[in-house]
This record gives structure tokens, sequence and C-alpha cells, in this order.
């Protein structure tokens, strides 16, 4: 519904909101990783024609509750006594325009004493490390239920801890006929969304009113509440088209700045980002997962064992359920007597970490599907049949207290076998200076959210004209073009006839946000809802206009039919109501429910596997790696808008790809991001696609959402990486434990093995 505007250019974004009198604002960011604020000196800075004012910690200071994050608060509206990490905020200046903002910055003087940075989660956990908070952070952690536990701030340095356990996982490793325990490490990256963060806010009369590119807009109406002590009322956040999100977008972070910059400044205030700053302000997180898993003689999975250490920078954001998910899920798709999970979040002196599109699904996926393999390999049984012999049933619980499988995942598999000519295949291997093989991955995460809420409203105009109002925000992914088709899908009327309503919290009906792909089934459940319920409004006007039951009549496009009979539904309003006519307001809402039973506090509303099998060629004399072949599959439950299920899968695919590939945040000597800039920081280019490429859509119709549907939006993250881990081994014999797979990473792992064993690569290399 809307790509033409799109394409075209007509769609407007945040930082497109132009308001009377507006100003523009810019941030001085700390040079420094970590360092106590002694002073900060902005006189010369507005003596600067054009300067309106600047905002510093002390503004901050004076605010209710000038800190934010979703579970652990200690995030600053802008640094108020330290500086955590190289780009922390620590004053904004706002003037007439951009120029003089960034000409204002230049003129601030800020006094600091340096502290000894923390930047590895290693240096942060020695004992006697420098403390990133000297305090901890009131708040209980977030909510578990059956076998799984819950800390924020455990220890030193520690931002959070989760943990589950069921049966006895030393007695199950004890007894295990084979037991291995292997080590990997994903790196830091950026979002690289192509709109970055921005946000106008605009403060008359004790009212706020908010655009924002923000994924959460009713979260981040309650947060500004909290934050400044406002009515929840006196908040208006509006939330335009998004330029992209994954994540990044989620949750609080500019916002309760802009609102006291247009507070102090008393006019609008804009506040729009470059790309390099939006590599400062979130990252997902890099890590170290260790797992150690025993399996029986009959190879079957029988014990596994998992310690995360997750990276979450200087600030909690929204790092504790990450952590959570990616704890739970880091035993895959597959059967197990008994598991023993910890993962945790370390605090360091670098950008914060927060959600991330598979949200701790995508580290998980990444680690136990490598691991798999390794094992196979290791007790001589074949790589594909392992993994049929373990994959959860149809129907099977995930763990104890949550819901079954919903998805026929050895189907998904053999799919992608086929698809790529898997059982066709030669034997992987080098020769010619070249390796060349195939790998196979199973990805899943849960989906929909826990305890997630939508409200959706309806309405059918005289005309058959329907229009959608729902939270869900549009940051590329279809959103209004699957709503809109559920709602005319279920009224009987032409999508051509729908539109999607722009979204501001003063109308638009309550949502808990766009992530963990749930649109289409929670958002979409309620449009569902709605749009049944003014299907049955306008059925019963017509009934009592004809004089019969609701029951009698069929809604056949804008008519109904009784029998032979069509009646017109237009003029059988206009005669009825006159003048201006009539609107049928259908309200519909979904809310997953809580399960103290289930390990996260409620029985997941639908699974979202994935399937990825790659091929790749390694160059034995450089490693560099070339990938010929990715195949990616997802089970959309429904497909309720073909190509948009379709593009997802695409998007998602080629963004794990790029993880897999190039993207690495890096730092120079530990503390100082060297190629935090979109031109020095690696995304993949046409040029490096795969040669070729192929997604496709899984229907089982078992998802919770309308018609059966699901949501896919993270799925095709989950299982890229690992296939493609997993074919390097197979062309090579090597395995690469890092992502992304630098060359220097692969002839890192090919010097690792018996260099009597490696004949054809030394060859190559002569």
């Amino acid at each position: 519904m809307d790509g033409r505007s799109k394409v075209t250019g007509e769609v407007r974004y945040a930082v497109d909101a132009a308001l009377p009198g507006m100003r523009h604002a810019k941030l001085l960011r700390s040079p420094h990783p970590h360092a106590r604020i002694l002073r900060v000196d902005a006189r010369r800075a507005l003596a600067l024609p054009g300067v309106v004012c600047v905002v510093t910690g002390e503004d901050a200071a004076r605010m209710p509750d000038p800190r934010h994050g979703f579970s652990v608060r200690d995030q600053p509206v802008i640094a108020i006594d330290k500086v955590r990490y190289v780009g922390d905020p620590v004053a904004a200046v706002v003037a007439a325009d951009e120029m003089t903002a960034l000409a204002a910055l230049e003129l601030i003087d800020v006094d600091y004493q340096l502290l000894p940075p923390v930047p590895t989660m290693e240096e942060a956990l020695a004992p006697g490390a420098p403390l990133l908070f000297d305090e901890p952070h009131p708040g209980p952690p977030l909510g578990v239920g059956a076998g799984s536990w819950s800390r924020n701030e455990p220890a030193p340095n520690v931002l959070y801890e989760y943990g589950y356990t069921r049966g006895d996982v030393a007695a199950d490793l004890a007894g295990a006929a084979h037991v291995s325990t292997d080590s990997f490490a994903v790196s830091r990256i950026g979002h690289y969304y192509l709109e970055p963060y921005s946000g106008v806010a605009r403060v008359e009369a004790g009212r706020v009113e908010l655009w924002s590119c923000n994924q959460d807009p009713f979260m981040i109406r309650a947060d500004i509440a909290r934050m400044f002590g406002l009515p929840v009322n006196d908040i208006c956040i509006h939330s335009p088209m998004i330029g992209g999100g994954f994540g990044g977008k989620s949750y609080c972070k500019h916002e309760p700045l802009i609102v006291l910059m247009a507070m102090k400044a008393r006019a609008p205030v804009r506040l729009a980002l470059t790309l390099d700053e939006s590599l400062l302000t979130l990252t997902k997180h890099a890590g170290i997962l260790t797992l150690t898993t025993g399996v029986d003689a009959a190879g079957r999975l029988v014990a596994r064992r998992s310690d995360l250490r997750l990276d979450g920078g200087a600030y909690a954001d929204a790092s504790a359920m990450v952590a959570l998910k990616a704890g739970y899920r880091i035993t895959g798709p597959y059967r197990w007597k008994s598991v023993l999970t910890r993962a945790s979040i370390v605090r360091t002196t670098t950008v914060p970490a927060g959600s991330y599109r598979g949200f701790g699904g995508t580290q998980a996926s990444y680690a136990s599907e490598c691991q798999i393999d390794m094992i196979a390999r290791r007790i001589g049984i074949d790589l594909l049949e392992f993994r049929r012999r373990n994959l959860l049933e149809l129907g099977e619980p995930f763990a104890p207290g949550d819901s079954g499988m919903d998805s026929d995942l050895r189907r998904g598999l053999d799919e992608v076998c086929r698809r790529i000519g898997y059982h066709g295949r030669r034997e992987g291997g080098r020769s010619a200076g070249a390796g060349r093989g195939m790998g196979l991955a199973v990805g899943i995460k849960d989906g929909g959210g826990t305890g997630n809420h939508a409200q959706a409203i309806v309405t059918v105009s005289q005309a058959g004209d329907v229009t959608v109002s729902a939270g869900t925000t549009e940051i590329g992914q279809g959103a209004a073009t699957t709503l809109c088709r559920i709602a005319t899908q279920a009224l009987g009327l032409p999508l051509a006839n729908a539109r999607y309503a722009p979204i501001d919290t003063d109308r638009t009906p309550l949502n808990n946000g766009t992530h963990v792909s749930c649109g289409t089934t929670v958002t979409g459940t309620a449009v569902q809802r709605a749009a049944e319920d003014a299907r049955a409004q306008i059925l019963g006007f017509a009934a009592g206009h004809l004089q019969c039951g609701p029951e009698d009549l069929v809604l056949d496009g804008w008519a109904v039919r009784r029998g032979g009979e069509t009646f017109p539904l237009g003029p059988m309003i206009a005669s009825w109501f006159g003048g201006v006519g009539h609107v049928f307001i259908g309200r519909g809402a979904m809310k997953v429910p809580f399960d103290e039973r289930s390990p996260v506090r409620a029985r997941n509303l639908f699974w979202m596997p994935s399937w990825a099998g790659a091929e790749v060629e390694v160059d034995l004399a450089t490693g560099r790696l070339r990938v010929l072949q990715l195949v990616v599959g997802a089970d959309a439950g429904h497909a309720i808008d073909p190509a948009s299920c379709v593009g997802q899968i695409a998007g998602a695919a080629l963004q794990a790809f790029g993880l897999a590939m190039f993207e690495e945040l890096r730092y120079r000597g530990g503390a100082v991001p060297e190629n935090a800039d979109p031109r020095a920081y690696r995304v993949p280019m046409a040029a490096d696609l795969p040669d070729r490429f192929d997604c496709f859509v899984e229907e089982h119709g078992l998802g919770p959402g309308p018609f059966g549907a699901k949501g896919l939006g993270e799925s095709g993250m989950l299982a890229v990486a690992a296939a493609i881990a997993n074919a390097i081994e197979d062309a090579t014999g090597a395995r690469v434990t890092r992502i992304p797979f630098t060359p220097e990473r692969v002839l890192d792992a090919l010097d690792r093995l018996d260099a009597d064993t490696m004949p054809e690569r030394r060859s190559a290399a002569e």
C-alpha cells in the first residue's frame, strides 16, 4: 500500500517534521571512554549569535527522574556525573540552525578527571576492576517463571543474570557417551538503518508533543511522563513512517533529551543524528557463548550446560531482556533431558548494546547450530540425520510449561536441502587451492512477546471505505498493508478500500510496540476482532432495516445478500441516517496472557523457526570466502501477504549475511571506536551477495494470528551465520568460531589445523 510513496520519496519521516519557530540541536560527545565530569563551561557557546541554549547534566539532574532503561534504569538523559563510553552525550546545543549548533559545540569547555576504562568483559570482571556505577539501581528484575531465576546487578560490573534449570545436568553429562565443550564469539555490530535517529519536540502550555522515529510510541509516552513528572494525557507521540529500525529504535533513546531541550529553549527543537552518531547510540551485543553438550550412544542429545556472557556496553537499555531470551533459546529446536543455562550481561566502557533483530536469538542460534554440526562430525553421524533425529516434533513442548512446536521442523529442513541440492552434492573438501562445501542450520526463537497487548479500531464509512487504526509502527516491514489486508478480508471488502491511520498516542489505540514480530499476531488479531465487530454492526443494522435476523444475511462486498436478493448498503444507510451518513466503529484487543508455569512467565504465543543452507568456496591461500549459494526459509503459518513475507525473509537473511561476513564495530586500543563511520563500517554491497540467493515461505497454518498466520520479521536472521560457518568446515576442515568470518579469521582457523593434514593449502601457498 505504501510502496509507491516510499520509492517516489513522498513518504514523510520524523526528520521531515517542520514546526513554526523550530530550532536545531547538536550533541557534544565525550572523547573519553571513562571519566568524571568536573566542569562544563558553555559561556562561550552561549555568546555565539544564534545559540538559544545549552543543556547539560545540571539540567538533567533537576528532573524528577532523569534516567531510563527497559529493566534497569541507569542511562541519564545526558551525562550527569560521569561519561562511560566514547560518544556519551555531555552537552546539547540548541541554535537557530545546525551549522550554528555545530560551531557552538567547539566553544564548550569540559574538564574531565580521567578514569581507567574497562573496554572488555575480561577487564570488567577482573578483581578490583574500576566500577562504571558506584551504586546499584533499585528495581525488581525481569519476571520469570518455573525453572528460571533473574537477578539485577549480582556482581561488580555485571548488569543482569538469568538462569534456567531442568533435570540433573551434571549427572546426565557424566552418563553421556560423548561430551563436547566449545566456545563461540560474536562481535559488536551496528543496526545501520538508513534513517538516522531523529525527533522533533514541542512543549506548549504544559503539553508535550513529540514526532519520533521510535518503534514504541506508547512506551516512550510512559517514560517521558515518569521522567518529567507529567500526566500521560499531557503527552502526545506522533509516529510517522520509520526508515528501518531492527530493534535499534526500540525503547527510550534520545526522546527525553529532545523534550528537555524544547522545554529549556521554549521553542520546538529538532535533533537529527548522523549515521556515525547512530553507530554510537546502540549496537548488537558482542559475547562469548560456551556450550557443554552430552550425547548418548544412539546419537540423541541428552544434556546441555550453557554459559553466555554478553557485552552490554555502558548502559542497560534492553540488555536484561536480551540475556533472558538468549539464555532460554540456547537449546535450539531440539529435545533435551536436562538443561542448565546461565546468561549474564557485563558492563564495559563501550557503546550501549540493546535489542537487535532476533533479540538474542541470533547469537544463540549461531552458537548452538555450530556445535550441533561439530558434534555430529566428531561422533561420525550424518549431519542431516543428526538434526532430524533430535528435532522437536510437531506439538512437542519446547520446554516444560511452554507451548508446543507449531511447525514441522523436518519439512522445512528437507526443503532447504532440496533447493540447495544438498543430496546431490559432492563431498566437501579441498582441491586446486580452494575448498568447497555446504552447511545447514536450523534456528528458532519465540514470537509475540511476553504479555504483549494491542488494541485496534476499524471504521467503515457509508461508502464502504475502511480505516484501520492500530499502534504497530511501519518500519519497512509492510505492516500497513498486512493489517489493512486482515481487516478487509474479515469484512469481505477490497484492499483498495482501506487505509492505515497515522499513529499518534492521542487517537491511536494502545499498543506495546513494534518488536518480537508481534505485528501480525498480536496487533493483527486485535485488528481482525475489530473488523469482525464492525462486520457484526453492519449486519445488525441491515437486519433491522430488512426486518430479519443478522444470521439471515451475508456481507457481500458493500452489500448484503438475503437468499437470492442483494441490497446495496450505501443507499440503505443514507435512507436511514441521511445527511452525513454513518460510520461503523469496530473495536478489538489482544493480550498475551501471563503464565507462571512457563520458564519465561508466559507460554510462547508462536514459534519462529527458520532453516538455512549455504554453499561456500574458500581460497586456501588467502582465506577469502565466497558464498556461492544461500537458501533461507521461514514458517509464516499462513502468508497473508506473500510478497511481504518473502521480503521479510530476504531482508533478514541478507542482514544476517552481513553480520556473518563483514560487520564489526572495532575498538582501537580497546577503548576508542575506530570504524564508527558509515565510510569505514563494512556492510554488504551488491557485489558481495551470494551467487544464488533463494528464499521460501513455509505455511503450516498453525499460527495464532488471523487465518493461522505467524510473524516472521526476525526468523530469517537466525540460521544464516551457522550455515555459513558449517559450510566453511565442510570445505576446509577448519572451524571458525568467531563472526564475522573475515579472511584473517579463516586463515587463523586453517593455521590451527595440523600442517600434515593440509598439503593442498601448503601447495597453494607456494
